[in-house]
């Protein structure tokens, strides 16, 4: 089936504004650093969304479709945040890849990361190096949060009072 113009504007109109509606509706959690089910989720809207625009699915299909999986994510996140064994089952745990100013790499490993991106990441945070690291994690979404050891924390104010 062949669409004008103003027929895609309709469509993809209707689509924005349903999409819009939807993550309106899905909360604040799902907008944030996207995990691996986020990422699930964006690619099957995004084919979805192909097909509704250029009429290989009719709207209200698509809108259907779109609308279960927005519901599904909601259903597996709230699944998720009230069991301990579903949220272990659907996202990956987070790592331990420094300890004491060393590299684990056996974790690195199964993590499939490189050292090298491991200090990039950390550079970005501010660490120069993993020696003045207590203990640095990947986190689920991704993200490597660092505990510093506190001689390698800067000075606060509240270190002043030990001057005196």
């Amino acid at each position: 089936m062949e669409l004008d113009l103003t027929g895609i504007i309709f469509r993809v109109s209707v689509m924005y504004l349903y999409a819009l509606a939807l993550v309106r509706i899905s909360g604040k959690q799902s907008m944030g650093q996207l995990t691996a089910m986020d990422f699930i989720v964006t690619l099957i809207i995004g084919d979805l969304f192909d097909d509704v625009f250029w009429t290989e699915v009719p709207i209200l299909q698509g809108m259907v479709g779109f609308g279960t999986i927005i519901l599904m994510h909601i259903l597996v996140t709230f699944a998720s945040s009230r069991s301990i064994s579903f949220y272990r089952l659907v996202t990956s745990p987070e790592r331990l890849v420094i300890e004491k100013g060393k590299l684990l790499q056996e974790n690195l490993q199964r993590e499939w990361m490189r050292p090298e991106t491991l200090q990039f990441e950390m550079r970005l945070k501010g660490d120069e190096h993993p020696r003045d690291v207590k203990e640095a994690r990947l986190e689920p979404e991704g993200q490597v949060s660092v505990l510093n050891t506190p001689s390698s924390k800067p000075v606060q104010k509240k270190d002043l009072r030990l001057l005196r």
